[in-house]
């Protein structure tokens, strides 16, 4: 009787441990579907809330069991916000992994050097359909330029060129920090004691930075025109800096004419000395680099050629006579 007692247990034992693990492998199990599901996961969501969607978009059998899964393997507190394709036969682990792993559904977007807030806005419009209304005005809010950590009252020059990896509906605050983080990235603490020790704010340099972004058409030239700046600057010149006088009148891509140069825009440095208020532009690492390393150049004056190149000249003199070759061949 004790041995039949025994047998009776170990089998009801081990039927109910193949009832479970069968239990567990059908409810963890890809549900059959044909579609590839969006699955949108803003910032701030829970691990529960993740479940139950899934569970109610019928993705998984069994959003209890999804959470002791995330738990079982530590996964719990590391869902990852985003954009992600749920694919048919795709089970839970399968989807648990992808959401940990943040692998996500995203769209390049590169933005180039020497953009402004709206010239960015413009391109994430298309690439990941941002409201850009919305986003400009977030960059030019003092408060969100502050809570990101930029020593200045907007965002003009901080959002930092490069490639990124941004998932459509993804937020304007969100776009913003990645932009800013990469900026702050970038401006390292040598970056920060050089130029101290030049006596700038991070704040002057960026905007020195990036009038020398849209000044050097031809990158072998870029530090000695930061040298010129410098020049004018310690001399207490006037920058004209035609770039200033467009962004100043908001119009960077405009045709300047001598009637411009006098326009009363606090940017203009034709008119008014030293550097403007802030950036007209989002300057590269090369062009800050410049700003912050400037070549010891004798030059004060330069004059575009018409080509991208410029003309460089140490005194007036030498510069109207450079001003003066130009319109010739320009005729």
């Amino acid at each position: 009787m004790k041995k039949l007692l025994i047998a009776v247990v170990v089998l009801a034992v081990l039927t109910g441990a193949v009832t479970l693990v069968a239990a567990y492998q059908y409810l963890t199990s890809a549900v059959s579907r044909d579609d590839t599901l969006l699955y949108i996961i803003e910032p701030g969501t829970t691990l529960s809330e993740v479940a139950e969607r899934l569970e109610a978009e019928g993705v998984i059998r069994h959003a209890g069991l999804f959470k002791i899964l995330a738990r079982l393997d530590g996964a719990d507190r590391g869902i990852n916000a985003g954009r992600y394709e749920i694919e048919p036969g795709m089970d839970a682990a399968e989807i648990l992994d992808m959401l940990v792993s943040g692998r996500t559904t995203t769209n390049r977007v590169t933005i180039p050097e020497g953009l402004t807030v709206q010239e960015t806005a413009r391109i994430l419009q298309v690439g990941i359909g941002i409201d850009s209304t919305a986003f400009v005005g977030l960059a030019g809010d003092s408060a969100v330029a502050h809570a990101l950590g930029v020593e200045a009252n907007t965002l003009e020059g901080y959002l930092f060129p490069a490639t990124y990896r941004f998932y459509p509906e993804m937020s304007a605050e969100e776009i913003l920090k990645a932009m800013t983080d990469r900026f702050r990235s970038t401006f390292t603490e040598a970056y920060r004691a050089r130029a101290a020790a030049l006596g700038y704010t991070i704040h002057e340099i960026m905007t020195l930075a990036s009038i020398v972004e849209q000044e050097a058409r031809v990158a072998a030239e870029r530090d000695t025109i930061s040298g010129v700046f410098h020049n004018r600057l310690k001399r207490g010149m006037l920058l004209e800096a035609d770039p200033t006088v467009k962004f100043g009148i908001g119009r960077p891509d405009m045709r300047l004419y001598e009637k411009h140069l006098t326009h009363p825009s606090p940017y203009n440095t034709y008119v008014h000395a030293g550097l403007p208020p802030g950036p007209i532009c989002s300057p590269g690492e090369a062009s800050i680099r410049a700003a912050l390393y400037p070549v010891e150049v004798p030059y004060l004056f330069f004059v575009a050629r018409g080509d991208g190149s410029h003309i460089f000249s140490i005194t007036n003199r030498e510069h109207n006579r450079a001003r003066a070759w130009v319109k010739r061949q320009q005729r």
